[in-house]
């Protein structure tokens, strides 16, 4: 009998045991799931107001009606200045106030889907930049072209992003993009960037086939030295030329390089030694090759104009910038000695400053200290990629024509109510 009770005891000791160690491990479980978080701060204790931005309304305002005082408004104002001006605060924007007890402990505020500024109230006065946790999906998609190649990124469910990767970044200098064929057709592979599950955007273009005139443009992204990734065709050829076609995107030549041409302003006949490349007020001007600012200035002819030497052989000079690219120069150190990169660096904006009758920026290209037409010049190639890093590109390369041959093309036929709708489109400017 004893032994029978002290087996009953020993497990009854066991089960109790055994009993709390389960209830201390739900317990810790439903203490872990109960705590929340929000922009990476532990809001358990904390009660949460989610707002947006009126017309009209600061961040002083906001603040202060929730009893933050003018004097911590203005340090915080200060301290933000250096990461994130909050007088660049929009209407619409999202904002976040997080109390305790009645007192305002946070305000958050967000600047992009992405990126938000957090500022602590309580105690010291405080600001830091924060990011939301973005997951990085792979995908693929395919188009073929009825219309233009927006209609068929459009039609194919993927983002309008990749017109400008496609025009700007992978095939500016090989792809006419204003005179497709119907017909034409591409696949891609790329990075798709989600935020709480929301898509937010187009990351890296890892691989892309663009078929134009019934000739195959493969594109393999590939990092050779480091930095910024360039696209090699299936040969180990740069896709990147030296110089870029045009220095602004998706426009038209309204004037050429000519030896004699009547001066729309002046009347005179004279020779217009540059390229008119027209486009709205505003649109962003880029160096049309890696180079160094020689000048940046204005004056009566030109207006507004920067001046960029490329090597010892090739110069280049962008005229009639907007008036606004002053503040460009001025915020991001646009000056004589600048590095500036093809095709990234903004080095100003499209006006009509100086002798100009219309928006538009004119190409000036200089080779060996001579103005001549670039369109009609032998330009210097890109050059392939290294021995030493051949292997490499082929193994990845392999990879991903592997990927691409197993992507399909989406029905070549759109509906009859679609066709008309793209064909009056397609007759706009």
């Amino acid at each position: 009998m004893k032994n029978i009770y002290i087996i009953s005891f020993i497990f009854l000791i066991g089960f109790g045991c055994n009993k709390a160690k389960k209830n201390s491990i739900n317990e810790n479980q439903s203490s872990a799931k109960e705590s929340k978080y929000l922009y990476n701060l532990n809001i358990d204790s904390l009660t949460v107001i989610n707002e947006n931005v009126r017309n009209g309304e600061s961040v002083g305002q906001i603040l202060n009606s929730h009893n933050v005082s003018f004097s911590d408004i203005d340090k915080l104002a200060k301290l933000s200045r250096k990461i994130f001006d909050l007088r660049d605060v929009k209407a619409g924007g999202s904002y976040s106030l997080l109390f305790s007890d009645s007192i305002p402990f946070y305000f958050i505020y967000e600047i992009n889907k992405v990126d938000f500024l957090v500022a602590k109230l309580n105690d010291t006065i405080s600001v830091y930049l924060d990011k939301k946790e973005l997951v990085i999906k792979e995908k693929t998609g395919s188009g073929i072209i009825q219309s233009s190649l927006w209609f068929a990124i459009e039609e194919s469910n993927l983002s309008a992003k990749l017109v400008n990767i496609f025009a700007d970044e992978i095939y500016p200098w090989t792809i006419d993009f204003f005179r497709l064929n119907t017909g034409d057709k591409f696949k891609v592979i790329y990075d798709a960037k989600y935020v709480d599950g929301e898509f937010i955007g187009v990351g890296k273009v890892h691989a892309a086939l663009f078929q134009h005139n019934n000739t195959n443009y493969y594109a393999y992204a590939f990092n050779e030295v480091g930095g910024f990734e360039d696209y090699f065709d299936e040969n180990g050829n740069n896709l990147r030329k030296f110089f870029l076609k045009a220095p602004v995107s998706f426009t038209r030549i309204s004037s050429k390089f000519t030896n004699k041409r009547k001066h729309p302003v002046t009347g005179r006949w004279k020779g217009h030694f540059g390229t008119d490349f027209a486009a709205p007020i505003g649109t962003p001007i880029y160096s049309t090759a890696d180079g160094v600012i020689t000048e940046v200035t204005y004056n009566k002819y030109n207006g507004y104009y920067v001046k960029i030497r490329h090597n010892s052989t090739y110069t280049t000079q962008y005229l009639h910038m907007d008036k606004s690219s002053k503040r460009l120069w001025s915020r991001n150190g646009i000056k004589k000695g600048k590095k500036v990169r093809q095709g990234i660096d903004v080095i100003g904006y499209v006006g009509r400053s100086g002798q100009a009758t219309g928006p538009h920026v004119c190409y000036r290209f200089w080779k060996n200290g001579k103005q001549v037409d670039p369109f009609k010049t032998t330009l210097p190639p890109s050059t392939p990629i290294n021995k030493d890093k051949r292997s490499e590109f082929q193994k990845n390369q392999k990879i991903l024509f592997e990927k691409l041959n197993t992507i399909s093309y989406p029905d070549q036929y759109l509906n009859m109510d679609t066709m008309y709708d793209l064909s009056m489109l397609n007759t706009m400017d």
